[in-house]
């Protein structure tokens, strides 16, 4: 039919033409030209007099029909060529509101910026570079992120004459890979990243039901969920399919695109997703469905107090649930049972890891989840093996089910388990029972593992901190040049190896209801000298000098040599050094630990001061 719709289109758009000059405009042969003239009046798409041909109601829905599909259908850009993982995205921020006397990224939300919740989904779905195009108080963004070398502020200094295209186009000498583009003046749910990262379409916008922002672009899509028009103008709507989240994954080609389109701009305002309806005209720009998300703009001071006491609150439990639902799913695969079965799944806590506690037909396990980054951190199979040989001591709760590759493991529970602290660890009653426990262990001949080198531990984690573009805080060089100092003097005092479980925070001993006590969490252990794990005892628990000495007199059970306080000593600064870089790692990654590696960086440092004045 194309022949066709070529003789009626130019029927319709000329008028009468001899039928030589209709084969010449529709490069056809005269011969074909006046076949095809009988053949649509036969089929009544033309009416003919005098010669003279003229469209019928049949041939002009025919033309209609055509058209409506040519719109529909469009080229694809990126055709055939598979994206690269999206690590980037760019952040427009640059924007003034009069609602509010600083920017709208850093009013703060449960006590974080809303640029800063945003940032942590996106840490959470491999984003690692950010671009932050900012304008009003730009000094403000600066200084907050004065120390995130994987953060890069581009300033939009026309940002009161212009609109969101003019800053997305201060990037276009940094960016030339796929990024998200995100608008800084929203809150959602982290299943927003998920959904455009997992469509396979490399150019797509996040949609979703019109929120009554009073600010909604709404969104009309064809039939094949692309892009057909954007507008705040309801008027302009046929009908309203969804409205647009200020979040997208941009292909570099679709970018390149659309700064072309931008390029001879003469009205300063444009903002880009006017941009994005343009060449989605031509181009395949999907539309990705998040139907019942938690998410809000926020634009004046009745939508930051939405955010605040509405959103985000529902936010946090939406997550907390689809974590809890994530272990329910975990559960049944791992231990072949039915949801029926599960009585209980409830989330606890944990800094590497996300633990639940869980009742599966009567009886409690511990089900851990591996935390972000873990794969790379932690050797799993040492760590089965290692605390098998530790549940065959007895010191260890016996593990259900370990998986190496994926880091799930479940545990029996310790029925009314005591989970010691800070202050429980340092009663006399619990210094007996921790220090019989690690005596036991450095005693034994358990053949684990690996060994814990705190040098190359420390080193593996700077390394991965470089790759992560993590920023170290201030005054983290001179505890770095001390830690290598120390690492020195151990070599002349001499080290011992023997079984160690090399991470004793507090929370790591339980006590069941008879008393016993038992030691959980072994993914660091292997060989090491034990003074590390006193000295790791005696610093995450805070004994005071009085409370250290008599827990030093039970695990020795007499008065320690002074080669063995020294090297308790530097160990401890040696811990806080490595637990510092640990938590940058961390924090690269999009998780947060509050002041946690700070403190500990401080803490080397007094701690410095103190070995100098007695060594």
């Amino acid at each position: 039919m194309n022949k066709y719709y070529s003789i009626l289109y130019h029927i319709n758009k000329l008028g009468y033409l001899t039928q030589r000059a209709l084969a010449k405009a529709c490069s056809m042969s005269v011969g074909n030209i006046n076949a095809s003239l009988k053949e649509l009046v036969r089929e009544e798409y033309l009416i003919e007099k005098d010669k003279v041909y003229g469209l019928t109601e049949k041939g002009r829905r025919f033309l209609e029909d055509s058209l409506e599909n040519k719109q529909i259908e469009k080229l694809k850009l990126d055709s055939g060529e598979k994206g690269t993982p999206v690590k980037t995205a760019v952040i427009l921020a640059a924007g003034i509101n009069l609602c509010f006397t600083k920017p709208i990224g850093l009013l703060t939300i449960d006590g974080l910026p809303v640029i800063e919740l945003i940032m942590r989904n996106l840490s959470l779905h491999g984003i690692e570079n950010y671009y932050i195009v900012a304008g009003y108080q730009k000094d403000e963004y600066r200084n907050y992120f004065k120390n995130r070398r994987n953060v890069h502020l581009v300033v939009n200094d026309r940002y009161k004459w212009t609109g969101t295209m003019a800053s997305l186009s201060t990037v276009k000498e940094f960016i030339k890979e796929d990024f998200l583009l995100v608008d800084a003046n929203q809150i959602f749910e982290e299943t927003a990243i998920s959904k455009l990262l997992e469509c396979p379409d490399r150019n797509c916008v996040l949609l979703t039901n019109p929120s009554d922002s009073n600010d909604e672009a709404y969104v009309e899509l064809n039939p094949d969920n692309t892009i057909f028009r954007i507008s705040k103008d309801i008027k302009q709507m046929n009908h309203i399919d969804a409205e647009l989240v200020g979040v997208s994954k941009i292909s570099y080609a679709l970018f390149e695109k659309m700064l072309e389109y931008f390029k001879d701009n003469q009205n300063p305002l444009l903002n880009y997703e006017y941009v994005l309806e343009n060449i989605g005209r031509i181009y395949q720009i999907t539309g990705v469905m998040a139907d019942d998300m938690a998410w809000t703009v926020i634009e004046n001071d009745q939508l930051y107090r939405k955010a605040e006491k509405l959103v985000y609150p529902r936010i946090k439990k939406r997550e907390r649930l689809r974590k809890e639902n994530h272990a329910r799913e975990t559960l049944k695969v791992c231990m072949s049972v039915k949801d029926e079965d599960i009585e209980e799944c409830s989330i606890g806590g944990g800094m590497t890891n996300t633990n639940f506690f869980v009742k599966v037909q009567g009886k409690r396990y511990i089900l851990r989840m591996p935390g972000a980054g873990t794969d790379v951190m932690i050797d799993r199979k040492s760590e089965q093996h290692n605390a098998a040989l530790a549940s065959a001591l007895g010191i260890n709760p016996p593990t259900v089910y370990c998986n190496v590759e994926t880091g799930i493991k479940i545990t029996e529970c310790i029925p009314q388990a005591e989970t010691l602290n800070g202050k429980t660890a340092r009663l006399e009653m619990n210094m007996k029972k921790t220090t019989a426990i690690l005596r036991e262990l450095h005693e034994s001949h358990i053949k684990m593992y690996g060994t814990f080198s705190v040098k190359e531990e420390y080193e593996k984690y700077k390394k991965q901190i470089h790759e992560a573009n993590g920023v170290y805080y201030d005054g983290f060089e001179a505890v770095d040049k001390f830690f290598y100092e120390l690492l020195e003097r151990l070599e002349k005092l001499g080290t011992v190896l023997k079984p160690c479980h090399n991470d004793l925070v507090a929370e790591n001993f339980i006590k069941d209801k008879n008393g016993k006590m038992y030691l959980i969490d072994w993914e660091y252990a292997g060989y090491n000298d034990p003074m590390w794990d006193l000295a790791a005892h005696l610093a995450e628990c805070d004994f005071k000098p009085l409370e250290e000495e008599l827990f030093l007199e039970h695990y020795f059970q007499k008065q320690p040599d002074e080669i063995s306080k020294e090297k308790i000593a530097i160990f401890k600064i040696c811990q806080d050094v490595l637990w510092s870089a640990w938590t940058i790692l961390k924090e690269a990654r999009g998780e947060d630990f509050g002041s946690y590696g700070i403190d500990r960086m401080k803490r080397a440092i007094q701690k410095k001061k103190q070995y100098v004045l007695t060594y």
